[in-house]
């Protein structure tokens, strides 16, 4: 469990107690936690599986959160990974001489993409596989480019690579390609080429299409396929997409239900597609470049950095907002409407975020910030979901003429990280009115007749969970 606690967040917690105010819950929090390992220098690349998050970037070392730099720092040069679930540094240590500026994962491997020449001291030429668990180089993977590997994706076959490299495994290949997963080898008849630098490459959910986003104007030589479009993962043919941004794509993330770009422009740019025929969803515009984004499917939210000041609605993006929603460097948005969401967790930093992943209850942001949620943590920081408490008493749901009555929570404790406890309410009246706010994990009820229940889940970066209810009758 993380149990880095400021003082200040604990007082400020204690007057919300206090004055018994039920803020709204924000999942995921606003603040994090408090126990993520933060970085020298900037991250660039994460990808999270299960409860490890892999983490690339500029950095040479990391450190405790709440260590200012220079102290506590354990070498880790361009990559590490981190315990989601409990904040730990975990012994992955690639090591490469170079930045780290993509992450994919296939189950034991993890491959790396960049602009690094060694993983470990071993030449492994702006790409690599490497064992998931102690980032030990897989000798046996030979792929090399002449360029930086900027985007990574693993299909049913091979790896797919997109950068601003010309060749690969010493073959032509304009700025995209596609290797064998186990020595590295290019896939022979696999033609996909841009013109100019690819950014990001993703496969759709049902692995129909490879949707291919960067700085070029043409997919296949095929007239204006510029900056988004997709090709066959099977044969690398263009196919067909038909709505083009007009601002070069940085990255995107995708879902069953779209597929949701990052761009610059004049200012800077959100949309979403149809992840089948590439017609444009919807659009929203900020004030500066948006650099990463996420899609959490299951809240329906995507997630947003940059290093934008203001949100300026449905719009291309601009310089100035003509109508502006403050948000600093981070934002989210509802997933089918692209409608502005009140989390608002903020980072400082000229150039701000430029990677983030989420799910699983977890939103994880990496960039060039030095204080992101209003705690001082360098490059890296981890937003926690809190789990509503799950509800027992002693009647077993039932009226009963057994008096007292307790209500029991339990169950966010060992999903928090940084959990501080329950508080409650309880209503006489149909939860028309509630009383006074009130910690802990057992309520008692003596009043004859109906008591409403209710318990929140709090951490200790002041986060809140969803109410959860339970009924209590006791008769005369």
């Amino acid at each position: 469990m993380r149990t880095r606690v400021g003082a200040a967040v604990v007082a400020v917690l204690a007057t919300l107690i206090a004055a018994g105010g039920a803020e709204a819950a924000v999942p995921p929090g606003s603040i994090p936690v408090g126990a993520s390992w933060q970085t020298n220098g900037r991250v660039e690349a994460m990808v999270v599986v299960g409860s490890t998050a892999y983490v690339g970037g500029q950095f040479t070392s990391v450190r405790p959160s709440g260590s200012p730099l220079g102290t506590g720092e354990v070498a880790r040069n361009h990559a590490y990974a981190v315990d989601v679930q409990t904040g730990a540094l975990l012994p992955w240590d690639p090591n490469t001489n170079n930045t780290v500026q993509s992450i994919a994962v296939s189950g034991g491997t993890v491959y790396l993409g960049g602009t690094f020449g060694t993983v470990q001291a071993k030449t492994h030429a702006r790409i690599a596989a490497v064992d998931a668990t102690t980032g030990a180089p897989v000798q046996t993977f030979k792929a090399k480019t002449n360029g930086s590997v900027n985007a990574l994706a693993v299909g049913p076959n091979g790896l797919f690579l997109g950068g601003a490299f010309t060749t690969a495994d010493k073959a032509t290949a304009n700025h995209l390609a596609e290797v064998d997963l186990s020595p590295g080898a290019i896939a022979p008849g696999w033609t996909a080429s841009t013109d100019q630098k690819v950014t990001a490459v993703a496969l759709t959910a049902d692995g129909s299409r490879l949707i291919v986003a960067g700085n070029f104007l043409t997919i296949d030589n095929g007239a204006g396929q510029r900056y988004l479009g997709a090709v066959s993962p099977v044969t690398g043919a263009a196919m067909s997409w038909l709505s083009h941004p007009g601002y070069p794509v940085i990255t995107l993330a995708l879902d069953s239900r779209g597929v949701y770009v990052a761009g610059n422009g004049n200012g800077g740019n959100v949309a979403a597609f149809n992840p089948t025929t590439g017609q444009q969803l919807w659009i929203g515009g900020v004030d500066g470049n948006v650099q990463a984004i996420a899609v959490d499917s299951a809240a329906s939210t995507v997630y947003v950095g940059g290093h934008f000041n203001n949100y300026c609605g449905h719009v291309t993006g601009i310089n100035v907002c003509r109508t502006n929603t403050a948000r600093d460097h981070l934002m989210s948005l509802d997933e089918p409407t692209g409608n502005i969401q009140p989390w608002h967790p903020g980072a400082n930093g000229v150039l701000g975020v430029f990677a983030m992943a989420a799910g699983n209850g977890t939103v994880e942001a990496g960039g060039d910030f030095t204080k992101i949620g209003g705690v001082a943590q360098q490059g890296f920081g981890e937003f926690p979901q809190i789990n509503a408490p799950i509800l027992t008493d002693s009647c077993a749901g039932a009226p009963t003429n057994v008096n007292p009555v307790t209500v029991t929570a339990s169950g966010s404790a060992s999903t928090g990280p940084g959990f501080l406890g329950y508080r409650y309410q309880t209503s006489t009246d149909g939860g028309v009115t509630w009383g006074a706010l009130r910690t802990g994990p057992t309520a008692t009820v003596k009043t004859v007749g109906t008591t409403m229940v209710r318990f929140e889940a709090l951490d200790a970066y002041g986060n809140a969970s969803d109410w959860t209810g339970d009924t209590v009758t006791i008769t005369p």
